[in-house]
């Protein structure tokens, strides 16, 4: 008898890894696309089992159908691309939302609003493989990792956007502690507008590791009208009741900085106590009046093995 490959636990657990043997695992598509059968596999398979439909057409609905802390898996298919207006929240504790395709068959949220952004708002949410594109000006943030929660992660993730002007002043602001972001691509445009490629609440993110992103843009040289500080990676000042981060770990990360954009490109702020460690860094800055040993602004976080280069020789970072 055929089974559908989202009922085969067998079939699944060898390209989802870590698949738990009590996870369902949800399929979103675009509900025309009939190139990878999104549509033809949600007639012929409505509902499982137990009754739960698989098969959607927008990931915050496939969202609201996994169970907490059960280990359940999102796959987005290839092509998919989403209009977001609004806020989505994500919202389940343990739930994976994975994205499939490459390049621009990237599974994709496109952001037609400032005042949309997408919050993970629950326990060890985790994101993975999807493109987050700006198609129109100043948009808040992309990605929220709420406040309040713990365990969360992104990784290869990409965030852009559409044409020159279009950006997301932050692309991931971390709130939760013990979150990792990594491997992710952060691709703004060379033009005044984003501020901030992941920024860090005050005393909420903490024991947080943040490596092997690449991020690349015009990072604004002025903080914005809430006084935050600016720079490819630095501390969001919003929470000013609260200002410690502990046990942060800034790793490996390489940071290209256009034209007249900010010379400090990883910056936590005065008057907060920070205690972690930034390693292994390397740092492009195309700002001709950047001093190499002043691009990051460590404010407590200790330094080793970072490298960086201002139209001058290389030169390791000191802070």
């Amino acid at each position: 008898m055929l089974e559908n490959q989202l009922s085969r636990y067998g079939a699944l657990s060898r390209i989802i890894s870590d698949l738990a043997p009590s996870a369902k695992v949800f399929l979103v598509g675009d509900s025309d696309d009939t190139t990878y059968g999104i549509e033809n596999l949600a007639a012929e398979y409505p509902v499982d089992k137990d009754g739960i439909v698989r098969v959607y057409n927008t990931i915050q609905s496939a969202v609201n159908a996994c169970r907490v802390n059960c280990g359940d898996v999102i796959l987005v298919a290839p092509n998919y691309n989403q209009s977001l207006i609004s806020a989505d929240s994500w919202n389940v504790a343990g739930v994976r939302i994975v994205g499939m395709g490459q390049g621009e068959q990237r599974a994709k949220l496109t952001f037609d609003i400032a005042g949309a952004t997408v919050n993970l708002g629950a326990n060890a949410v985790c994101v993975s493989n999807i493109m987050f594109k700006a198609s129109v000006s100043g948009i808040t943030r992309a990605l929220d990792l709420d406040t309040g929660f713990s365990g969360q992660k992104v990784d290869n993730c990409v965030f852009t956007y559409d044409t020159n002007g279009d950006d997301f002043i932050t692309s991931i602001r971390i709130g939760s502690k013990n979150a990792i972001v990594e491997k992710n691509g952060i691709i703004m445009e060379d033009t005044a507008g984003p501020r901030q490629g992941i920024a860090l609440l005050g005393g909420e993110a903490q024991e947080v590791i943040i490596r092997d992103n690449v991020i690349i843009g015009q990072f604004d040289t002025v903080a914005d009208a809430s006084g935050q500080s600016f720079g490819a990676i630095s501390q969001d000042t919003s929470d000013i009741s609260n200002t410690n981060l502990r046990g942060v770990l800034i790793e490996n990360n390489k940071i290209i900085n256009y034209d007249t954009a900010g010379a400090i490109h990883i910056r936590f702020s005065a008057g907060y106590t920070n205690r972690g460690l930034i390693t292994g860094n390397r740092v492009a800055s195309y700002d001709t009046s950047s001093i190499v040993s002043g691009q990051v602004a460590r404010t407590g976080l200790r330094m080793t093995n970072n490298i960086g280069n201002s139209d001058s020789a290389e030169a390791v970072l000191l802070g």
